[in-house]
Parts: C-alpha cells; sequence; structure tokens
C-alpha cells in the first residue's frame, strides 16, 4: 500500500511540474480619444475617431497575444458581452464599472486607457547645401493607461506612452524595395503598429518582465519571443531583484532592490524565446533575472586617458 501512494504521489508531482501554469486572462478595453480630438490627417487619408480607437486596441491585442503570457479576449467578444448587457463603450468606463466589467468577460486583467494627443503636423527644416526649407510630416500620439486586477478593481499598473513619428526616418527603417510600394495607408499602419508595441511592452514590462531561462558562457535565452518587441540588435540591461521592499504604510510588497549586473544583445528570435550574447557582466547573470529592453544601444564606458598630441 506504501509503495502504491509513493508512486502516485511521485506520478502527481511529476503531472503538476509538466503541466503549464494557467494564463490569466485580459480585456483590452477600446482606448477612448480625447473629446477635444475630432480627426487627424495622415497625408490624404482621414483618421477618424472610431478607426482610431478601434485601430489601436486591436493591434494591442495583438501584441499581447504575442508575449504567450496571457489569452486575450478578442474585440468580437468583448462587443458581444457588452451587446447582451446593453452597455455602450462609454458606460463602462464610468468609476466603479470594472469589478462588474471583469466578472462579465470572465477576465483577471482589465486594460483601459485614452489617447489624449494625436496630431500630424508638418516640421519645415533647413537644407544647408541649398538654403531651401522641405516640410517633414512628424505625427505625434501619447496615450495614458491603466491595468487593472478584475477581483479587487485595484490599479496594478498605471503609465503613459509619448511617440514620435518623422516619416523622413522611416526610409532608414524600413527597406527600400519594401518602401518601394508604400501607400500613405501603410504609414498609417506603421504608426499604430509603434504606439501599439510601445503601450504593450510597458504593460509586459509592468506584469511580466523579459527574464533569462538559460545562461552559458557567453550567451543567454530569454523568455520572449517574436512579435513581442524583442528584435536582433536589441540590447538589455540585465537586472537581479535583491530584498524585498514592503511598505511601512500599508504593508504591500513593492518589488525588489535592483542591481545592474550586466549587458546582453539579441542575436536571434525565434517563435516562443530570444537568444542574446553577453556584452558584459556574465559572471554575474543566473536563471530568472530581469532583462530591461533600451530603445538605444548602451555605451560602455571607457577608461579615460589623458589627449596626447605628437610634438607637444
Amino acid at each position: 500500500m506504501k509503495i502504491v501512494i509513493l508512486l502516485l504521489s511521485c506520478f502527481i508531482a511529476e503531472f503538476s511540474l509538466a503541466a503549464p501554469a494557467k494564463q490569466p486572462t485580459m480585456a483590452v478595453l477600446p482606448f477612448q480619444l480625447s473629446s477635444v480630438i475630432d480627426t487627424t490627417n495622415i497625408g490624404d487619408i482621414v483618421i477618424s475617431r472610431t478607426l482610431a480607437e478601434r485601430e489601436f486596441s486591436n493591434q494591442l491585442i495583438q501584441f499581447l497575444a504575442k508575449s504567450r503570457k496571457f489569452n486575450l479576449l478578442t474585440r468580437t467578444q468583448i462587443d458581444k458581452v457588452l451587446a447582451e448587457n446593453h452597455l455602450t463603450e462609454s458606460e463602462w468606463a464610468e468609476p466603479g464599472q470594472f469589478k462588474i466589467m471583469g466578472k462579465l468577460l470572465v477576465a483577471d486583467y482589465l486594460v483601459t486607457g485614452v489617447i489624449n494627443r494625436f496630431e500630424t503636423n508638418a516640421v519645415r527644416s533647413n537644407i544647408a547645401i541649398t538654403g531651401e526649407t522641405q516640410p517633414r510630416l512628424v505625427t505625434t500620439f501619447k496615450s495614458q493607461f491603466q491595468v487593472i486586477q478584475s477581483s479587487t478593481g485595484k490599479i496594478v499598473l498605471a503609465d503613459q506612452v509619448l511617440i514620435k513619428v518623422k516619416f523622413s526616418e522611416v526610409r532608414r527603417e524600413i527597406p527600400a524595395a519594401e518602401r518601394k510600394y508604400w501607400t500613405q495607408a501603410d504609414y498609417k499602419d506603421l504608426l499604430f503598429t509603434k504606439a501599439s508595441s510601445e503601450v504593450g511592452g510597458a504593460i509586459l514590462a509592468g506584469i511580466y518582465p523579459i527574464k533569462i531561462i538559460k545562461v552559458s558562457a557567453n550567451a543567454v535565452v530569454l523568455n520572449r519571443g517574436q512579435g513581442a518587441g524583442l528584435e536582433v540588435g536589441k540590447q538589455c540591461v540585465i537586472v537581479t531583484q535583491g530584498e524585498a521592499l514592503i511598505d511601512a504604510d500599508t504593508g504591500e510588497y513593492l518589488g525588489g532592490a535592483e542591481q545592474q549586473v550586466g549587458l546582453v544583445e539579441v542575436t536571434s528570435v525565434a517563435n516562443k524565446f530570444s537568444n542574446a550574447k553577453i556584452l558584459s557582466g556574465a559572471q554575474g547573470m543566473q536563471y530568472g533575472d530581469i532583462c530591461k529592453l533600451q530603445n538605444k544601444p548602451v555605451e560602455e564606458s571607457r577608461a579615460a586617458y589623458p589627449r596626447v598630441t605628437p610634438g607637444w
């Protein structure tokens, strides 16, 4: 009998280790365009209020889904719940509605926000050789957002993102062979892709940051794959969390004291994970360390040498 119980215990333990953790469900509610914004134009394309709200929310859902950290409700599912309960998109944004919406949608987290700046301007720049001025289109997008835990109504993350897309710089990001056939609609899509990536990356960093899942002599493996913010050539500062920090007033866990241990650069991106080479700090990295994605390459500090000029 003892042997049977022992074997059964081993089987249960093995099964529990092999079974994947349950992913929380997340609902991205339509972001509301500020009431002071009517429409905006990108070239000849007029982006209406409805188009801006839907386009951004849909791309944000796609970005978060690629992270594989959440079960994302589709726009169709959300619209169906709203319709069945005779709710409009403005009613669920009223104070006190988030817990109710969480129960109706059977979602662990709700993402809600507002697009409070969305404009395209022609910025004139001087051409030094000819002395002429040339207009360059710059689109500015600003969004404030919150992630709310449905069961408690507590805001677990609140942040804002501001991006500027300079269409003159797109030629450095998109290969000429691809850009050759672009229309103004492609520039519109690029804007919403960049905006949703910034907001989605901030949400993931606040709830499920990128982490090291394997360390070798000169490389690491990261638990984030294709389409969720990591690209070849991107750099990450690696930090380790130290002693837990507890709020003296509320007893709430505030996170851990962070210590930077090194720097890595992404070398390949697979469907579910990415590989990165270690640029510095190989000895200090370990499983579970957090990877903070950098928008710009980090310059390594160099020793300061005295200036030497021949003959002086």
